[in-house]
């Protein structure tokens, strides 16, 4: 009788194991989906203002990000809304959370006289935000 006892114990704590075991399994494999631990892309700032600036030389600015999630966050591609305006992103394309990074441009100031507002389109795998816009604005004084 006694024998019959110690074996259903055992069977029963080698069970729990088993089905403790698995769910740390399942836990932890789900503490990097994406799905359920999700990459954030947070901007320092959104909108940048390069102020006034003068016609013909090239502005340069940077906005910067990180990775506010849990999960790696990949940049899947960064598009300037026009040719005047270049975007020169890290070669490195994918940001482990709390990591940072930034979306360097360049701004053609010739033959735009005047308050100018450019958008740059950057998209990730978050899904909240997977196309997130940045703007910067300038006033180009005319060449005299």
């Amino acid at each position: 009788m006694l024998k019959n006892k110690t074996g259903k114990a055992v069977f029963f704590t080698l069970g729990l194991a088993l089905v403790i075991l698995f769910s740390a399994f399942l836990v932890n494999r789900n503490m990097h989906d994406p799905r359920f631990v999700p990459p954030v892309i947070t901007f320092k700032q959104e909108k940048l203002s390069l102020g006034d600036v003068k016609q013909g030389p090239v502005v340069n600015g940077e906005f910067e990000f990180s990775n506010s999630g849990r999960s790696v966050l990949i940049i899947k591609g960064v598009k300037p809304s026009c040719g005047c305006t270049g975007v020169v992103v890290d070669e490195k394309k994918e940001f482990q959370p709390g990591e940072s990074g930034k979306i360097k441009f360049t701004f053609n100031t010739e033959g735009r006289p005047g308050m100018n507002e450019k958008t740059i389109t950057i998209e990730t795998n978050d899904p909240k935000s997977p196309v997130k816009t940045v703007i910067f604005n300038c006033n180009v004084a005319a060449a005299n």
